[in-house]
């Protein structure tokens, strides 16, 4: 229980400092924002250490494809709901050239290691230990789900809260066509 209570404060203190700095550097609001306001925008630099593989993932490496990118936490209730869901519907995508990217944070490797495996996740996936990928993609909670297009720019839609098939497949759609 210790534990548990000694992560929670170390998630909340990173996130309070995420949102300083931010605030301390002026830079704006973060791309969410910006996508739910219907404009496409560059895509965040994403490099960082695989869970899956070993190695790194950058989202530069995947340039021409389009990509989904799934933020998630090991002990989120509405991540475990939409597990399944995201893992099908990359596999039902793979072969159409859609690649995708889930970025895993504030969890152990150990925990975020057996989320995938227990819910059928073998999809690319990443670990930002502390969450610091989260303040330039204006991600506020977990799941969230972003849609790249092939120019490397993050399209509407940005879903918040567990996928359904139907918004992930229309997601796709429009990144496809972007």
């Amino acid at each position: 229980m210790r534990i548990v209570r000694v992560a929670v404060v170390a998630a909340v203190l990173g996130l309070l400092g995420l949102l300083v700095w931010d605030v301390a550097h002026g830079s704006g609001p973060g791309v969410a924002q910006k996508v739910d306001q219907g404009r496409k925008v560059p895509a965040p630099k994403l490099d960082l250490p695989r869970l899956d593989a070993d190695g790194r993932l950058s989202l530069a490496s995947l340039r021409g494809k389009v990509v989904v990118v799934n933020f998630w936490e090991s002990y989120c209730v509405p991540c475990k709901q939409e597990a399944r869901r995201v893992a099908d519907t990359a596999r039902a995508w793979k072969d159409k050239g859609v690649v995708f990217v889930g970025v895993n944070a504030f969890d152990t490797k150990r925990a975020a290691r057996a989320y995938l495996g227990r819910y059928g996740v073998d999809y690319a996936n990443i670990r930002d230990g502390v969450g610091t990928t989260f303040g330039n993609w204006g991600v506020t909670g977990v799941p969230e789900t972003f849609f790249i297009d092939r120019r490397g720019r993050v399209v509407p839609p940005h879903i918040t809260g567990p996928a359904s098939t139907k918004e992930l497949e229309a997601g796709i759609r429009l990144a496809l066509k972007s």
